[in-house]
């Protein structure tokens, strides 16, 4: 039985006789004519509004692209700072340790020299 009453729910209204089509259509004819009006009104409004919407989430989409792609860029040049800042100090130590080395060697010559 329920089954019966969904088909015939998604049965056209139309009965197949002209004549009683011609009666519901002046009956309801003027209301059905406002019903479709507003139902074309509302589906624009949603059509506007969806649009909008997308446009939107366009224009932000586009404004996190932007902001990540500035903090990648700044994220890059920190890194690369980083390096240069780093291969600068590891060589300054291996100055030192060369410096130092390079003491100790004349140190000891030097002790050598005053032994002799």
């Amino acid at each position: 039985m329920a089954k019966e009453k969904e088909e015939e729910k998604k049965q056209p209204v139309s009965s197949g006789d002209p004549k009683i089509d011609a009666v519901k259509q002046l009956i309801f004819g003027e209301s059905m004519q406002q019903y479709d009006a507003e139902f074309n009104e509302i589906k624009a409004l949603i059509k506007r509004t969806r649009n909008e919407i997308e446009s939107e989430l366009n224009d932000t989409r586009d404004q996190l692209n932007n902001i990540i792609n500035e903090l990648r860029t700044d994220m890059n040049k920190k890194v690369t700072q980083l390096r240069s800042d780093m291969d600068e100090a590891v060589t300054d130590l291996d100055n030192r340790k060369v410096n130092r080395k390079l003491l100790g060697a004349l140190l000891q010559e030097m002790g050598k020299q005053i032994a002799e």
